[in-house]
């Protein structure tokens, strides 16, 4: 799994999407902005990007030639991915904690806090686990599953950052900077990356047995 892990950042996927969580991290400096978009562009971006480089690399052509398993090409492939949206949501965390910092004062929308980051790895969850298994039925056609799972994680964005306009007492729960609502907070961000980590196991698991029927 290291060795191939290894492949994917130095064959496979372009150093240069190492730079992009740190373009759009910057993002979180813009006041009184909806802060999943800067999330997002992972979705917008990257993950296009890099499955459509994995045809135009014949990827999965020469990585079958290998002496490897099916299933540990999906699963390099998918922590592939959890890794970088893993490095978009640690520069997240880095510019939040600038933005919080430089501005002091409450979001509009939902605030760059634990439970906001908590929020986003379920989100990165939501992704892997709608994408993976769909794109996996061919381990090629990687356009209707991007679309659709961009669409639901970004209701699911826009859900949330309603819920916090207009409940009050969501919006406390989440915002309120009480040690109580802290706490919870803390919580949701705890609970978001073990949502987050299952999601992305099952994503695994469901993926692995359909790529082993495809022909390649």
């Amino acid at each position: 799994m290291k060795k191939l892990l290894y492949k994917e950042f130095n064959l496979s996927i372009h150093k240069a999407f190492f730079l992009v969580p740190l373009l759009t991290g910057a993002l979180f400096m813009i006041p009184q902005w909806p802060y999943f978009i800067a999330l997002m562009y992972f979705f917008f971006i990257s993950a296009p990007n890099i499955l459509s480089s994995y045809n135009a690399k014949r990827d999965y052509t020469f990585t079958i030639m290998m002496p490897v398993a099916k299933k540990d090409i999906v699963t390099s492939k998918i922590l592939a991915f959890m890794i970088l949206e893993t490095t978009h949501l640690i520069f997240g965390i880095i510019f939040a904690i600038l933005h919080n910092a430089v501005y002091r004062t409450p979001n509009f929308m939902l605030d760059p806090n634990a439970a906001f980051f908590g929020l986003s790895f379920i989100m990165f969850g939501l992704f892997n686990l709608l994408m993976f298994p769909m794109y996996f039925r061919t381990a090629n056609n990687f356009g209707f599953p991007v679309t659709i799972s961009c669409i639901i994680t970004i209701f699911y964005a826009f859900g949330v950052e309603m819920l916090v306009i207009f409940n009050k007492a969501a919006a406390e729960i989440l915002e309120g900077r009480e040690p109580g609502n802290i706490a919870v907070q803390y919580g949701i961000l705890a609970a978001g990356i073990i949502i987050f980590l299952a999601a992305s196991y099952i994503s695994i698991r469901i993926s692995a047995k359909r790529f082993a029927q495809v022909n390649l």
